[in-house]
């Protein structure tokens, strides 16, 4: 039997985890608990398995977790480099079905490291951009360090020179060759390769 403490900060959050976890006969939930008092819980029911709502892993418990993210995506790129390290650990999106956390929770007690495939496919992607397609131009490195600064289209054509139809079509490409969906998602990458300092 795999015992499970549940952390969310609202308690019908943690009644629905509880809930969809005592449905699967393998797990056996120990204890709800708020996030401020999860220190204690964790002491007091010593748990195989941490079920928790949270944004940030960086600084989880050292036994093994299933955490649902509001941002998924992010949540395991924090943690893809040193999962190893870390130990068993998934990262579900809040929406996680039921039968996705039951499959978490199995699986991380059996000391595996779980990601959905939508999450991984997109981490993969802003891995290695730039080993999977063409690097940035000059050009549109120009325009990513413009879009750093917050600057709008119009004025980024203004300052390189060029029409805002152009400034239009190299975020489009910038877009693309980070595997990137917003102008911060291309910000953030662009800083994480080294393309844009600010």
């Amino acid at each position: 039997m795999i015992r499970a403490l549940v952390s969310a900060r609202s308690p019908l959050v943690r009644r629905g985890l509880a809930g969809a976890l005592r449905g699967d006969e393998r797990i056996a939930v120990v204890g709800e608990t708020a996030p401020a008092e999860l220190s204690d819980a964790v002491a007091a029911f010593a748990p195989d398995v941490l079920v928790e709502e949270r944004n940030s892993v960086a600084d989880g418990f050292a036994l093994p977790s299933v955490v649902l993210s509001e941002d998924a995506r992010r949540a395991w790129l924090e943690v893809a480099d040193a999962a190893g390290e870390r130990g068993p650990l998934a990262i579900l999106a809040r929406e996680a079905s039921p039968e996705e956390i039951v499959a978490a929770v199995v699986a991380v007690s059996a000391g595996l490291v779980a990601v959905q495939p939508r999450t991984l496919a997109f981490s993969r992607a802003l891995a290695d951009p730039i080993e999977r397609n063409e690097p940035l131009s000059p050009r549109e490195r120009g325009v990513l360090a413009e879009m750093a600064r917050g600057s709008p289209n119009k004025e980024i054509a203004a300052r390189l020179g060029i029409s805002e139809h152009t400034v239009k079509f190299h975020v489009g490409s910038i877009f693309a060759k980070l595997g990137v969906s917003s102008r911060t998602e291309a910000v953030t990458q662009g800083m994480r390769l080294g393309l844009v300092m600010l």
